[in-house]
């Protein structure tokens, strides 16, 4: 620890500088416990705060002295922390206090309803009617004016009469459902090769033909009984009939194909059969003509026959007729023709003559 002490009675001031070591601490001694702390005590009141006095000036700082080594931290246990106090009972709620009551105001009287202003006077007065005049004499009647040739508006349609609407009839019996069609026969199919070198004819052993040398043009297909696996087909030809439906396929490639429609009987001839078709679509080489001797299958869906019509029922009796219903007031009469003019009044002067002749 270094000290600094100050004579400021020697001029110039001076500074004289006490150095010493510090020695080492001795061991603190432990810790009691800790006692039970007191109740506090009432807190006095606080006494005036009194005038503070005047700063005086600050010297002049001396120079730092070197810091001297620190001593070693003494080692001492920690006394034990006291229990921790009960805490109290919270004390009750208050009850709560009554809501205030203020009175509504009443409401003020409705303002008085002001007075209807006068009526205006009419804005045209008539005048008084003056004295009838004398009747003149009585003309000749003139001329009927021609009747008005213009009909009246028609009176409106009366309602119709509520009547009673005729029962239907009853429903006819359901005719007699039509025979069953024939089961279709299984689209089974057969190898073939096509034959190109003639358009008529028996196409040999294995083959079929068509009559046109465009074979999509076709109108005919004429199928040898043998197939080109050595197989007699002939019972399965001889059921093609109209509307049948006959694919002829690329035996190796299915997307190259000819799809025929029947469209007449078929024809038996001696080991071939005539089938009259129309063609419905094809695709690849079966638009293009499939080469000769190309391997081919013919594949033949049969339809079903349909079965007759059944007889209509028969159909049931009329219902009667309702009651006409009321004739509809007559709509009113057309207006009068306008009335001739009336003929000039007679003179009466010829007859007043006469009269005073007869007296003398």
């Amino acid at each position: 620890m270094t000290t600094f002490v100050v004579i400021e009675s020697i001029t110039p001031n001076q500074s004289l500088v006490f150095s010493a070591q510090q020695g080492p601490q001795g061991t603190p001694g432990v810790t009691g416990p800790t006692g039970p702390t007191g109740p506090a005590g009432a807190t006095g009141p606080t006494g005036a705060t009194g005038a503070t006095g005047v700063t005086g000036a600050t010297g002049a700082t001396g120079p730092t002295g070197p810091t001297g080594s620190t001593g070693p931290t003494g080692v001492g246990a920690t006394g034990a922390t006291g229990p921790t106090g009960v805490t109290g009972d919270t004390g009750p709620t208050g009850a709560t206090g009554p809501t205030g009551v203020g009175a509504t105001g009443a409401t003020g009287p409705t303002g008085v309803t002001g007075a209807t202003g006068p009526t205006g006077a009419d804005s045209i007065v008539a005048g008084p009617t003056g004295p009838t005049g004398p009747a003149g004499a009585t003309g000749p009647t003139g001329a009927t004016g021609a009747a008005s040739t213009v009909p009246g508006p028609t009176g409106a349609t009366g309602p119709t009469g509520a009547g009673a609407t005729g029962a239907t009839g009853p429903t006819g019996a359901t005719g007699a459902t039509g025979a069953t069609g024939a089961d279709g026969g299984s689209a089974n199919y057969y190898d073939y090769k096509a034959d190109t070198s003639a358009t008529t004819g028996d196409p040999g052993t294995g083959d079929l033909l068509w009559n046109n040398a465009t074979q999509i043009s076709a109108t005919q297909i004429n199928i040898n009984h043998i197939n080109s696996d050595g197989i007699d087909v002939d019972i399965f030809l001889g059921l093609i009939k109209t509307n049948d439906v006959i694919i002829v396929q690329d035996a190796n490639n299915s997307n190259n194909f000819q799809k025929w429609t029947v469209s007449a009987t078929p024809t038996m001839q001696t080991n071939y059969v005539e089938v009259p078709v129309t063609l419905t679509s094809s695709a690849g080489t079966g638009t293009t003509n499939f080469a000769n001797n190309h391997a081919l299958i013919i594949a033949i869906i049969s339809t079903g026959i349909v079965g007759p019509t059944g007889p209509a029922g028969a159909t049931g009796p009329t219902g009667a007729t309702g009651p006409v219903g009321a004739t509809g007031a007559t709509g009113p009469a057309g207006a009068t023709g306008a009335t001739g003019a009336t003929g000039p009044a007679g003179n009466t002067d010829d007859l007043t003559i006469q009269i005073v002749m007869q007296s003398l």
